[in-house]
């Protein structure tokens, strides 16, 4: 198991609640951590070239800025996983996609323009895939969201939990060429330095002040465009070392906020979605992630939750290969340019 100071904790658990949007954020994490600015500094700087940090960026609402978002499960013969995995990771909306034990054995997110057909896009993934069948399970209830991963023995669990709850989003609209360009610049990965939202724009140079840049995303934040600005951790490094994508069959006739009453509060379960139900080939539309340090652990919650919501019937989809994980960066030319290098 890994193990933490307590100012790596406290600095661990702050960043990933958010990231202020100040000229000095670091600086004000010190002040409200009971550490100096320098002491921050030096502890994520660590921390990021150990691994445990994997970024610090803005966590958009991707539905907010225009986009379609789904989870998508491939069946793919054995034989064909190698080139299934180069097909499908080349598209710039694809973040994180996996190889799991079920007969759906490849499992990832897309993100797609609005203007343009879903369906089609996934059916021309799968043709290129090899995929014998696909399902996209499109996200009908978002419930909670929010890795956030519990560090030390300070962590205030209650708090947290009530923060992962369903945010609030905004409508889609039109954004101006400066918003879109913040948009790009936000989801980059912070510099750890006293001012890196300075850095951020001269690196880039980007015609954007410091000050406009945060700005705008203070904007975004308050219209939740952006979900939060924050760290997201390496949860193995972190040692979180199990997980899994369990999906269950909710009980007919019972509002479903009944029954996730207990995924709720339950500070393991990171992400959870009512998703597409496709009767006689998928009837296990809730999803749930479930982070555990042990294997015992895992399996402790999993029944756990069983017990405490009523519902018994549960797929536990473990990973048997991460086969990609990188943020999608919305607004990004990348997705025009797979558009036309893929006619």
């Amino acid at each position: 198991m890994t193990n933490f100071s307590k100012n790596e904790a406290a600095v661990l658990n702050y960043i990933q609640r958010s990231i202020p949007l100040v000229q000095r954020p670091f600086q004000k994490i010190g002040t409200e951590t009971g550490l100096s600015e320098k002491a921050v500094l030096e502890i994520i700087s660590r921390l990021k070239q150990q691994g445990i940090i994997r970024n610090i960026a803005a966590i958009f609402n991707g539905e907010s800025l225009g986009y379609q978002l789904s989870l998508i499960a491939f069946e793919v013969p054995e034989a064909c996983l190698k080139k299934a995995a180069a097909a499908i990771n080349a598209h710039p909306g694809i973040s994180h996609n996996y190889l799991r034990a079920h007969r759906y054995n490849i499992w990832f997110t897309l993100a797609l323009e609005k203007s343009l057909p879903f369906d089609d896009a996934v059916e021309h993934i799968a043709q290129k895939a090899g995929a014998r069948d696909f399902l996209i399970l499109r996200n009908e209830k978002l419930l909670k969201i929010g890795l956030k991963l519990p560090i030390g023995d300070d962590y205030h669990a209650a708090e947290e939990a009530a923060a992962g709850l369903a945010p609030q989003r905004a409508e889609v609209r039109d954004f101006t060429d400066e918003e879109r360009t913040a948009v790009l610049l936000l989801q980059t990965d912070l510099p750890i330095v006293a001012r890196p939202f300075l850095e951020l724009v001269n690196s880039a140079g980007e015609q954007l002040s410091e000050s406009r840049l945060l700005e705008l995303a203070c904007q975004f934040e308050k219209q939740s465009v952006l979900r939060r600005f924050a760290a997201v951790l390496r949860h193995m490094q972190a040692g979180f070392h199990h997980n899994a994508m369990t999906a269950w069959k909710p009980k007919a006739g019972l509002p479903i906020e009944e029954q996730v009453k207990p995924f709720l509060d339950t500070m393991a379960v990171t992400h959870l979605y009512l998703r597409t139900l496709y009767p006689g080939r998928w009837e296990h539309p809730l999803f749930a992630m479930v982070h555990a340090r042990t294997e015992a652990e895992l399996d402790a919650l999993i029944k756990s939750l069983s017990a405490a919501s009523g519902l018994a019937e549960c797929l536990v989809l473990k990973s048997l290969k991460e086969l990609k994980k990188q943020k999608v960066m919305y607004f990004s030319p990348d997705f025009m340019e797979w558009e036309r290098l893929d006619q």
